[in-house]
């Protein structure tokens, strides 16, 4: 198995959503929630999405699955364009919805994500019927199969998500997402969500998943403490824009982007006489209508130069393999 086979390609993705004035205005400005984002993910690899609550992590994910209509970009899965807006192409529905059993969604709040009206074993098997992945009293088999691989037992498959914890809710979500033998998942904030104790429970199963199927992540938080020990790889998101990438043990240790080191400061320190420098950045994100000029982030930036504001960095690969886009790096 080629362990550098690219198994989604993310191209200049863009999700842009219209400011209206009335029912019927035209939109004259336009949230830019991502606005060019470029990642390639290996195959059975686990990449982290990482930055601040309103960065576009979130909306990134759903476009990529093609939940959200994307405004401009093009996405590969395993060789097929799901969609290219620039060249006009796009699977069809009917398409799209095969794929889907391959390409699937953890969402970060479980109890709205799962329909409260329906049993566990209605809402685990309904993707297993509708692609015929097991018919008849297999279906039930693979429903209680997967279940138990995600630490539910038998009598679990009659109850209602109401009745379950926030953990065990996610574990249902989980097994809602495996039941249809996916190959690639984005996990939304999966432990956002859940008590400490219990976040570790569900990275724990969601590792083993991985080496029992051959899975591929992409994980998205805004834990930094998390993903940098349960991700291979590391994008950091700010204001629509990824603003460094690279190894996750690489990127923490050795952060270069200011935005990459004021996250990595705020992580909390693991022993009391463990010292630390926090680095506090000042104001709060710009609006996403109104994206600075030049480096989006200068505007917090403690480094800043006339250049920054004027002109937009360019990507730069350093020594240690990390890609970062900021002008101190630019010779």
């Amino acid at each position: 198995m080629d362990n550098n086979k690219i198994i989604f390609e993310i191209s200049d993705l863009k999700k842009y959503y219209p400011i209206r004035k009335g029912a019927f205005g035209k939109a004259k400005e336009f949230v830019k929630s991502v606005a060019g984002i470029s990642l390639s993910i290996k195959e059975k690899s686990i990449v982290g999405i990482v930055g601040e609550s309103g960065c576009g992590k979130s909306t990134m994910g759903k476009t990529i699955l093609n939940l959200i209509e994307p405004t401009g970009g093009r996405v590969v899965y395993d060789g097929k364009v799901i969609f290219d807006v620039e060249k006009g192409e796009k699977l069809s529905a009917s398409e799209m919805s095969k794929m889907r059993s391959e390409i699937q969604m953890i969402f970060q709040d479980p109890y709205a994500s799962l329909d409260p009206r329906k049993s566990v074993e209605s809402i685990v098997s309904e993707g297993i019927k509708k692609h015929n992945i097991a018919t008849g009293k297999e279906v039930k088999e693979k429903t209680e199969e997967i279940l138990a691989l995600c630490g539910m037992d038998k009598t679990s498959m009659f109850r209602y998500p109401h009745e379950f914890s926030g953990g065990q809710r996610q574990r249902i979500g989980i097994a809602r997402a495996l039941a249809m033998n996916p190959k690639f998942i984005v996990a939304d904030e999966p432990t956002a969500a859940l008590d400490v104790s219990i976040q570790s429970q569900i990275l724990n199963l969601m590792l083993d998943l991985k080496e029992k199927f051959g899975l591929t992540y992409v994980f998205i938080s805004h834990n930094f403490s998390v993903v940098k020990s349960f991700c291979d790889e590391i994008a950091v998101m700010y204001l629509g824009k990824i603003v460094e990438y690279g190894k996750a043990s690489e990127l923490y240790n050795n952060p270069k982007h200011p935005y990459t080191q004021a996250l990595i400061s705020s992580v909390p320190i693991n022993h009391p006489n463990d010292k630390k420098k926090r680095i506090i950045l000042e104001g709060s994100m710009p609006s996403a209508v109104n994206v600075p000029n030049g480096c989006r982030f200068h505007t917090r930036c403690p480094y800043k130069t006339e250049k920054c504001m004027t002109e937009e960095p360019k990507w730069k690969t350093l020594q240690n393999g990390t890609q970062v886009v900021c002008h101190l790096y630019e010779k």
